[in-house]
């Protein structure tokens, strides 16, 4: 079949399917009112990926949460990786303050409980690769990870796609294009952790910013969690928690949350990891009110800290990830890592910054935030590293490797673009789904579960 013809089926096999997003930004009220959808930026055909890689990653998943839920339940470690970042950059700041707080005040969860995703690339440079993988990892999100419930969506697409192009019954393709179950396992692992609350009348609540146009992945995970586990799930708008909010959050004399009449058994937070999010103190404030409470948060401000630059970068450490992991799984983990470097004002930050002006080119400069939309690359790293010469800010910043991914040629689906047509480079990102829940009972901690979910995504 043409590819323009099989573009066209793609983009209504796409808007039939639920692989939607809002066509622009809405407010939470005009999202409730009058949804506009339209599909996501997606690529026509799969993009090649070794399976051996993939079987790797899924492997290692496991190992990844248990890590992170280790480094979370050590706060002295959190404070003090993180205690130079926190002197330049406000938003790390009031994260750990928060943190200090609840551990002066003594507040321990019965429940910990995670859903993460963790990003790789495919690294193109043999003298890159060593014997374990040839998979570097970008970074492990430990707060509102998405797209879990479209990407499995979009893999079925691609199965669809494929036949047509190829004229073969999409069933031929089961083995080479496997379909992840990701909604299904992320609710799996939401389900596990609101029975540990020990309340059937009690509910999930999923924070989200007031304007969203991935509202439909959302819903999907919301629609999981009832139809096969009959848990009901209430989005609510981050301002709206706010004193004197619509749905001003309040704690009970037995610190139950209690969130617009709804006694709040999980906090899942599709948002408040990023400055904007936080427009005003009463923000933060709520921010400390849900980690004195009962609710099981996901993720917990200590799990929050987990994902940011500068732990990824003391776990690269030499001893400091087999401090938190034994075994072979620390040593495949360690295989996926790049070197990085803190970028302090001391010696060893001088000579890091020293690297990134020599050879720009060869290195990324990643703020402590979630996503890459922050980072500097190419020739920028140079006049940010002179730019912050002398200034302490530059310890807010981390300084990565860069990855050499593979380029593969691919068609990328815009709404209106069809008449536009034509095979473009795309860089390929491979993220792994993965959940934990860990109880506490009279002073014995136990994994209750390390929940294993793949997802497969590209970017352009």
């Amino acid at each position: 079949m043409d590819v323009r013809d099989v573009a066209l089926k793609a983009q209504y096999y796409a808007l039939s399917h639920g692989i939607l997003v809002q066509e622009r930004l809405m407010t939470e009220a005009e999202s409730n009112s009058q949804p506009k959808p339209s599909f996501p930026p997606f690529t026509l055909f799969p993009s090649p990926f070794p399976s051996c890689e993939l079987t790797f990653l899924k492997s290692i998943q496991p190992q990844i949460s248990e890590l992170y839920d280790n480094v979370s339940r050590d706060h002295n470690f959190l404070k003090n990786a993180l205690r130079s970042v926190a002197e330049t950059d406000e938003f790390t700041r009031r994260l750990v303050d928060i943190l200090e707080t609840v551990d002066r005040e003594g507040v321990s969860k019965e429940t910990s409980f995670g859903l993460l995703r963790s990003d790789y690339m495919l690294e193109s440079r043999p003298e890159a690769w060593n014997t374990v993988t040839k998979m570097k990892q970008t970074e492990v999100n430990t707060i509102a990870a998405s797209t879990a419930c479209l990407s499995e969506r979009v893999s079925r697409l691609h199965r669809y796609t494929v036949s047509l192009r190829d004229g073969i019954r999409d069933d031929r393709y089961a083995k080479e294009l496997p379909t992840p179950s990701n909604g299904k396992g992320l609710a799996e692992a939401l389900a596990v952790a609101w029975k540990q609350y020990g309340s059937s009348s009690a509910v999930i609540v999923m924070l989200v910013g007031n304007s969203e146009n991935n509202v439909f992945d959302m819903y999907h995970l919301d629609t999981e969690l009832w139809l096969n586990h009959g848990i009901k799930m209430v989005r609510v708008a981050f301002d709206d928690t706010i004193v004197g909010g619509s749905k001003e959050a309040k704690l009970r004399e037995d610190k139950a949350l209690i969130i617009d009449g709804h006694d709040v058994a999980v906090t899942y937070f599709r948002t408040a990891y990023s400055p904007e999010h936080y427009p005003s103190g009463k923000y933060w404030d709520v921010r400390l009110l849900f980690e004195r409470s009962r609710s099981i948060q996901c993720p917990s401000v200590a799990l929050h800290l987990t994902g940011t630059k500068r732990v990824q970068q003391e776990l690269g450490r030499l001893g400091v990830l087999e401090m938190f992991l034994s075994g072979d799984g620390a040593e495949q983990i360690r295989a996926t890592f790049l070197n990085m470097y803190a970028l302090d004002q001391t010696l060893e930050g001088d000579d890091a910054a020293a690297k990134g002006i020599a050879e720009p080119l060869n290195y990324v400069l990643k703020p402590q935030r979630e996503g890459g939309g922050s980072n500097v690359y190419f020739d920028d790293v140079r006049e940010k590293l002179i730019e912050l010469q002398d200034s302490n800010e530059r310890s807010s910043y981390s300084m990565q490797e860069r990855i050499f991914p593979l380029i593969t040629t691919n068609y990328f689906i815009c709404p209106g673009n069809l008449d536009e047509l034509k095979p473009i480079e795309v860089v390929n990102e491979m993220g792994i789904f993965g959940a934990f829940v860990r109880c506490v009972h009279d002073n014995h901690s136990s994994a209750y579960g390390y929940f294993n979910v793949c997802c497969q995504y590209s970017h352009s």
